[in-house]
């Protein structure tokens, strides 16, 4: 009865791990989807990338204040002005330009190739982490890091509509973003200061938004 019990647990926690996925995927798209067309000149027309991420981060913001103080589903933690000042201003600089460079490709290249061009976040991930000492070299995991930057290089070279500025923006908001996450790990992880999805919002997007 209790190896029964157990694997419904189980079972139920698969499903909801998968559902949680697919909404996740479907959430991403759409916003995707949603950008380039705001951002396209032959839709929406409004090619202001920088204004189009601080509506982005003050709504994110707003809605982790939201959650926080009036609906209270999460306590904020404990932040003193030194950690603030030292570690979310810069970790926000750089998650601010990661959108924005993301953004601005939006006005150059197609939706599918910025997608293929998101393959290089595990490749810029790891590189970034190496050159700033939190992760140790190692030949396996450059070898997979190199066939895939080789299959990205495959992938735009067969693209049709390239474009050398709108992939530079791409490639620069990949690098950026992923400074951004070894740098999350190094100035708070390493200070004890954790945050989750709701309060990483909270202290890190008004403070983007600027």
């Amino acid at each position: 009865m209790r190896e029964r019990t157990s694997v419904n647990m189980i079972n139920r926690s698969l499903i909801l791990t998968y559902l949680y996925l697919l909404i996740y995927i479907m959430l991403s798209s759409g916003v995707i989807l949603y950008n380039k067309w705001v951002l396209s000149p032959k839709y929406f027309n409004f090619p202001f990338p920088i204004t189009l991420t601080m509506i982005h981060m003050g709504f994110s913001g707003a809605v982790a204040f939201f959650l926080i103080r009036v609906l209270k589903v999460i306590s904020p933690v404990k932040m003193t002005f030194g950690i603030y000042a030292t570690s979310v201003i810069p970790i926000s600089a750089f998650f601010a330009s990661s959108l924005w460079f993301g953004n601005t490709a939006y006005l150059h290249i197609s939706v599918a190739f910025i997608q293929m061009l998101k393959a290089l976040m595990p490749v810029a991930t790891f590189v970034v982490a190496v050159l700033c000492g939190t992760d140790k070299l190692r030949w396996d995991v450059l070898l997979n890091m190199l066939l895939v930057s080789i299959g990205v290089v495959i992938s735009s070279y067969g693209e049709i509509h390239f474009n050398v500025i709108g992939t530079v923006y791409q490639v620069t908001g990949i690098f950026v973003e992923a400074l951004r996450l070894v740098l999350t790990q190094v100035l708070l992880q390493k200070k004890g200061l954790t945050l989750n999805p709701i309060t990483s919002l909270y202290y890190i997007a008004p403070c983007s938004d600027r």
